[in-house]
Formats: C-alpha cells, structure tokens, sequence
C-alpha cells in the first residue's frame, strides 16, 4: 500500500490565504485632519442682530462685542478619508467662507446651494452686540454663548453646551453633552438626549425632559418642570411650584416652600428626598408601593398606614406630593443628607 504523506502549504498558498484573511476583515479607515485655514468678516449692523449659524461639524463661540459690527472669525479644517481633495475644499471654503447679510439677518454656514462641510469642519468665533439674538445648530462641537440680551436658540447633536448671562429667554436641545446654563434673566426650555444638564440663577421657569441623565436646578425664581427617563434629579432653593419626575433616578429637593407652593415628585424607582428647615410649612401627602418612610421633622399626622402618609407641617398652606413606585421617602431637617 503506498505511503500517505501530509504536504506543508509552500509560500504562494500562505500569501493567498492571508490576502483572503484581510479581504474578508472589515476595513479600518483612518482619518485626518490638517491645519486649520481662517477667515475673517466685519459686518456692519444698525439694530437688532438676528445671527444664525450653521455648522455640521465644529464650535461655535459667541461673545458680546461693540455696538454697531459682528466680527466674525472662522477656523476651516479638511478631515475624512479623502484627505487631499478635503484640504483643497477647505482652502476654498476660507476664500469664500458662507457668510450672507441681508440687513440685520446675519447668517453664517446656510448656502443653499451647496454643502460648505463636504469633507471639512469649520468652528466659528464671533463678537456681536449686546441686542443680537441667536439661533446656533451644530452637527458635532461645542456651543458657547454668553453676554446677550435677547433670545439664545442652540441644538446640538453632540458636543457641550454652556450658556451664560442671557438676559432673556434660551432654549437648548441636545443630543449628548454636558449642558451648562446660568445666570438667564427670562426662561430656559431644554429636551436631552443622554446629557447632564446643570440650570443656575435662572430669572423665570425652567422646563424640559431628558431621556437618560443627570438635571440640577438651583436659584430658579419661577417654576421647575423637570423629567428625565433615567437619571438624578436635584433641585435648590426653588422660589415656587415645583414638578419632577424620574423613571429611574433619586429625586433631592432642598429648600423651602414658598406660601400656596405646590411640590410634585415621582419617581418609578428612586428614593426621594426633601431636606426643610424646622419652620416650614406644607400639608404632606406621600406614598411609596414598596418602601419605607423617614421623617426628621415633627409632623402632625392625619393619616398613615405602610404605604401612605398625610401629615401637615406647621400651618400646612403649600402642599407637597411624593409618590415612587420602589423607594424610600425621606423627609429631612434641612442642612442633614
């Protein structure tokens, strides 16, 4: 009977066999970015501003400038796969950099008939009057707004937002990204993808739903109406009515409510918390399907069982709701955790 011999694959099947390798793994594009080209505008305004800018991908930073001109400097970066062609488009787009005036609209990456971020990011700076108001859209980058008097409009799919010293009101949408918003005189509107939004010394209500994070609200002297689908809620020294919702998440509230203030927390399953003083007053109504009560304050009871507590603080002339389906309710003296 004849011998059976294995044979080793010789070089040409080992060659064949690691091009089949890589022509069957997924390909790994890695892309570039080259140094920035700028450009510079000085428009001239006599009133209101109304800015718009447009920007798939890059920051955009406003500033309050002088009376009477937007200065408006802008950073052009080629990126992707195409590298080359990028850089020649964003040279192109530094020499004609999309920005249109018609009178007081002053509007910055919005030609209609082309697309300026083919292959190219560009991040604006901008110093523009006190009375300008603004509406700022970006694909991907940060928003930095601050020093206006009138209306602030931001969304971002990704990338932070901070608005700062807005006399009037400011809306933000958000896909994800730390939001930041302090010092606004009117009212702050807010809707969050999975982003952690902070909202300080806010003149008038503040409003709005997150899907997944974080909201803290502190020094509001209008009304809170928070909610967000999985995250922590907090709130400060709230002025008057307020209503926050979590469906899973700890809601803390601190502070004291204000005469005819109404409290409405829920949360599906969260301990919540509500930190007084010893001389507040509210009527109480609280109720928890699997968890247990904590109180540190004297109350008087009206009604109470394991699932449900009524009870009145003081004279009782604002009211304070809590409900959770699967959590602790703690009523505690205020300056205690």
């Amino acid at each position: 009977m004849p011998r059976l011999t294995q044979r080793r694959p010789g070089t040409a099947a080992l060659a064949a066999a690691a091009f089949a390798a890589l022509a069957l793994a997924p390909a790994c594009v890695v892309e570039r970015e080259g140094p920035a080209f700028s450009f510079d505008r000085t428009l001239k305004v006599d009133e209101v501003v109304r800015l718009e800018v447009t920007s798939g991908s890059g920051a955009i930073t406003i500033r309050r400038g002088s009376a009477g001109s937007v200065r408006v400097h802008g950073d052009v970066r080629a990126g992707g796969m195409f590298f080359s062609s990028g850089q020649h488009r964003a040279q192109e787009v530094a020499a004609n950099p999309p920005v249109e005036q018609t009178g007081s609209l002053i509007r910055l990456g919005n030609r209609r008939s082309e697309s300026p971020f083919e292959n190219v990011s560009i991040s604006y700076t901008i110093e523009t009057p006190a009375n300008t108001e603004v509406i700022a859209k970006t694909g991907s980058g940060d928003v930095d707004v601050s020093g206006l008097e009138e209306n602030v409009s931001v969304t971002v799919s990704s990338g932070s937002v901070r608005l700062d010293e807005i006399k009037s009101n400011v809306s933000v949408a958000s896909g994800s990204g730390a939001v930041r918003v302090s010092r606004i005189g009117g009212t702050v509107t807010f809707t969050g993808g999975s982003a952690q939004a902070t909202f300080t010394e806010v003149g008038e209500d503040v409003r709005g739903t997150s899907g997944s994070g974080a909201i803290e609200v502190s020094g509001v002297h209008g009304r809170v109406n928070v909610k967000t689908g999985s995250g922590p809620i907090r709130v400060t020294s709230p002025a008057e009515d307020v209503r926050a919702g979590t469906g899973s998440g700890t809601i803390e509230l601190r502070g004291t409510p204000a005469a005819d203030a109404f409290w409405d927390l829920g949360s599906s399953s969260g301990v919540i918390s509500v930190t007084v003083p010893t001389n507040a007053s509210f009527a109480l109504a609280a109720r928890t399907s699997s968890g247990s009560f904590k109180v540190e304050i004297p109350i008087s009871i009206e009604e109470q069982s394991r699932k449900y507590l009524r009870a009145r603080v003081g004279d009782g002339k604002s009211r304070v709701n809590i409900e959770t389906r699967s959590g602790n309710i703690r009523i505690l003296q205020g300056g205690t955790s």
